[in-house]
């Protein structure tokens, strides 16, 4: 059933009247008069009552849906979700894909927002169609949208549906949306060349430095370019490969690994051609986990702190900041390197 909705507005009010219509939702749900399932006007009934023109309407309810209070459901209307008026962040997470040091991150954002929101998780497993399809199914619907961008000319045009200022960028994207969204990125480029500078002595052990990324993406594109920018101020071989399995391993060869299939197979290699990591060659794994810390007496990682990005992220939401954050990257020198 309908519940009618009666509004007496001020227009003497410095208050918009997209905000009158949601603080008297939210009186009435306070008073018992509106409760969870009751369905409320339509925007053209609202409109007509009222003399409203539908954006102002449409405004109030967007600001409802994102906090969670009111929901819409297609070809019904709208309807009370919550009762609960108290203003909670409802975030949207749109992540590429599950890994362990991904799993860190959320478990890091989720513990931070606590009580003070909640959080809905989509995966677009750098798929164009199902990125779209999240995000333009999630239009007005959070209060922010926290987005691993997609490596796609048309993923642009897609987050600028959503209202720019509920927009941050997290993780992936820094160098595209810098100048549009708020964001807590790796700085690829940068942080792969300041740590192999920071730790040259380690480096200097090594005949030919050897980068393996098998994907040709801006991020990975941003890696080979300051792998690179190193090298060519010290004095160390370069070799950039995409296949590690027909590359001509030597000793004295230090590998930096961004996929764990390629980390896989040198700790294999070494194995059965009995050299030791960390003496015979080197290995460097990008993203730290625990299992690193194990294998081989001990894999060394270069590393953004997802536990730190996820905190960074969900901080900067709870205190309405809008910053352009580069998050930390270390080296966790063990047996390998």
């Amino acid at each position: 059933m309908q519940k009618y909705i009666d509004i007496q507005f001020e227009d003497n009010l410095s208050v918009p009247k997209y905000r009158q219509i949601i603080d008297a939702i939210q009186q009435k749900i306070k008073a018992g008069e509106l409760k969870k399932g009751d369905k409320i006007p339509s925007l053209n009934m609202f409109c007509k009552r009222y003399g409203l023109s539908q954006d102002t309407v449409l405004m109030a309810y967007n600001e409802l849906k994102s906090k969670g209070i009111i929901t819409s459901q297609v070809g019904k209307g709208y309807f009370i979700q919550n009762e609960n008026t108290d203003f909670r962040h409802k975030v949207l997470l749109v992540f590429d894909r599950l890994t362990a040091y991904k799993e860190e991150l959320y478990d890091s954002f989720k513990e931070a927002l606590k009580k003070d929101g909640s959080e809905q998780i989509f995966f677009h497993h750098n798929n164009l169609k199902m990125f779209q399809t999240i995000i333009e199914g999630a239009i007005g619907d959070y209060s922010e949208y926290v987005i691993m961008p997609i490596d796609h000319p048309d993923a642009f045009s897609t987050i600028g549906k959503l209202s720019a200022n509920r927009v941050f960028i997290l993780d992936q994207g820094r160098k595209q949306y810098k100048d549009l969204y708020p964001y807590v990125c790796q700085d690829f480029e940068r942080d792969i060349y300041r740590i192999l500078k920071k730790n040259a002595p380690l480096v200097s052990k090594y005949q030919r430095m050897v980068l393996v990324i098998r994907h040709q993406k801006s991020h990975f594109r941003d890696i080979i370019t300051g792998f690179r920018d190193f090298c060519k101020q010290h004095p160390i071989t370069a070799e950039v490969v995409n296949e590690i399995k027909s590359f001509e391993i030597r000793t004295g060869d230090a590998f930096v690994v961004v996929d764990d299939r390629d980390l896989e197979f040198l700790v294999r290699y070494s194995i059965d051609h009995r050299l030791q990591p960390g003496t015979d060659m080197g290995i460097i794994s990008y993203n730290e986990t625990p299992l690193k810390g194990i294998v081989a007496s001990g894999i060394t990682t270069i590393s953004t702190d997802f536990a730190q990005m996820g905190k960074t992220m969900a901080e900067m939401i709870l205190n309405h900041q809008k910053l352009k954050l580069d998050n930390p990257f270390v080296m966790n020198q063990r047996a390998s390197f």
